[in-house]
């Protein structure tokens, strides 16, 4: 090795042993030592919520004990109903459920109308992913229980201040009319009893850790937190799409964005009736994790 090049190689390993001498000096409590390398814990999924609500078993008595919501005249009899409703004595697979939840769902829902509103193939699946997907931005159509309403989406006002029309809150009226018209008490039975299947399809969407039940109260606290502001909102255009005029209104999850164009007298209604259903999930005491 040439002198020259010997000085500069010895001046580059002063340079390096100075570097870490220093670094080591600003650094005096942390541990060099060469450990082993231990495997990454699988990630806990990010919608795990810390309360476990638990699901209690299907029984008169118990809901009968809950505080009730008032119901029809003809809603009244719980215990005759629910020994009405064709609940299988034995769950079957998820895949061949389609049979029983449509016995069911025929039953809670009387009217042939409201019930041809659903999609009762898949529909333990569709619906638990739906409930899922409603604080995200965007929702799946090929996913949802529930067929789309029909028409256009009606707008008001001029070109350069639109808004949505009053006449767009109609085409939901039949959906409220479906929620509105399900006794609750049978709501819940019919959940409770069929449980482990939408505890089977939440799985199968990847959270093997979780329990829908948490995510279903989560999603229901979520919808109650939508805004409720008073008719007509104002509509913005900037390309094809109508989006809300107001950024905060703008920036809501899909589900609480379909609140906001149901009109805020349905919105109202729909909002008592979720927080009915959450009396009913979470009266059992819930229990936290560790």
């Amino acid at each position: 090795m040439k002198k020259t090049n010997l000085i500069i190689f010895t001046l580059i390993i002063l340079l390096c042993a100075l570097g870490v001498s220093i670094y080591l000096q600003n650094n005096p409590n942390r541990d060099y030592q060469v450990q082993d390398i231990q495997p990454a814990r699988p990630a806990e999924p990010i919608k795990k919520p810390i309360i476990h609500y638990p699901v209690p078993k299907p029984a008169v008595k118990q809901l009968e004990q809950l505080e009730q919501p008032v119901l029809p005249p003809e809603q009244n009899d719980l215990k005759a109903q629910s020994e009405a409703l064709p609940l299988p004595e034995i769950l079957p697979p998820i895949q061949e459920s389609d049979q029983s939840i449509q016995e069911v769902l025929q039953s809670l829902l009387s009217e042939k109308t409201i019930y041809q509103l659903l999609y009762t193939k898949n529909f333990i699946q569709k619906f638990v992913a739906t409930i899922d997907s409603l604080p995200e931005k965007r929702l799946a159509r090929a996913l949802l229980p529930i067929k789309a309403p029909g028409g256009k989406f009606l707008v008001a006002g001029t070109p350069k201040a639109p808004q949505i029309s009053r006449r767009n809150y109609k085409r939901y009226i039949p959906y409220l009319t479906l929620i509105e018209s399900i006794n609750q008490n049978l709501a819940i039975k019919f959940y409770t009893h069929f449980y482990p299947l939408f505890q089977t399809a939440y799985e199968q969407l990847g959270y093997k850790n979780a329990y829908f039940n948490d995510r279903l109260v989560y999603v229901i606290d979520h919808l109650l937190e939508t805004p409720n502001p008073t008719d007509p909102l104002q509509l913005a255009q900037p390309v094809i799409l109508y989006t809300y005029a107001d950024p905060t209104l703008e920036s809501l999850s899909a589900g609480q964005k379909i609140l906001l164009r149901i009109g805020q007298n349905q919105r109202t209604r729909v909002l008592k009736i979720l927080k009915s259903y959450r009396n009913y999930l979470t009266k059992f005491p819930p229990r936290t994790t560790e």
